[in-house]
């Protein structure tokens, strides 16, 4: 029975640190609440879609398809809205960064999503203009007056608008882990 228990607390510990040496990532796949799920009203609308909340996020609805992030605590502004599905976003960036509205661009792969960032850079802050597609529907995420010690906070923050948005199903909204 001595065996038995010190099996077991061999494997506890196993499982422990390979959670903990994956970041706490949820690598057996175990449904718990550390993502949410859209469409099971902890989520934010935007047309038929939902994201995930924000923390230090206030959201405000625009219309059916727009809504804006605001944490005043760091001074940041994000917003969220539904594009023309019929646009071509990689012609689309292309198109914007070339006409000289915008200062730099870089597309980036965002599990699985291309993802168009344009920035307007300015000596203090800068905007950005973030286009992707998911689900079949076209979005953009803006950002207004963003500092520059504050980027990382807003760029994870886009991240996760992207990661978490999903349709109404019950497997949209979540992030892969793998």
């Amino acid at each position: 029975m001595k065996k038995l228990y010190a099996l077991l607390i061999i494997l506890i510990v196993i499982y422990v640190g390979i959670n903990v040496g994956a970041n706490g990532l949820n690598i057996l796949n175990s449904n718990d609440n550390t993502t949410a799920a859209v469409g099971a009203g902890d989520g934010i609308a935007v047309g038929a879609s939902s994201f995930a909340k924000l923390d230090n996020f206030k959201d405000t609805k625009i219309n059916d398809s727009a809504v804006k992030l605001v944490d005043s605590s760091n001074g940041v502004t994000i917003q969220v809205e539904q594009i023309d599905s019929s646009l071509n976003l990689n012609d689309t960036y292309s198109s914007l960064l070339n006409d000289g509205s915008y200062t730099s661009g870089q597309e980036i792969d965002q599990n699985g999503v291309d993802a168009f960032f344009l920035y307007r850079e300015g000596t203090e802050s800068y905007n950005t203009d973030i286009y992707f597609a998911k689900n079949d529907q076209n979005y953009k995420i803006s950002g207004t007056n963003t500092t520059y010690e504050n980027s990382d906070y807003f760029i994870d923050s886009c991240k996760n608008i992207i990661d978490t948005l999903g349709g109404s199903s019950s497997d949209d909204g979540k992030i892969s882990r793998w």
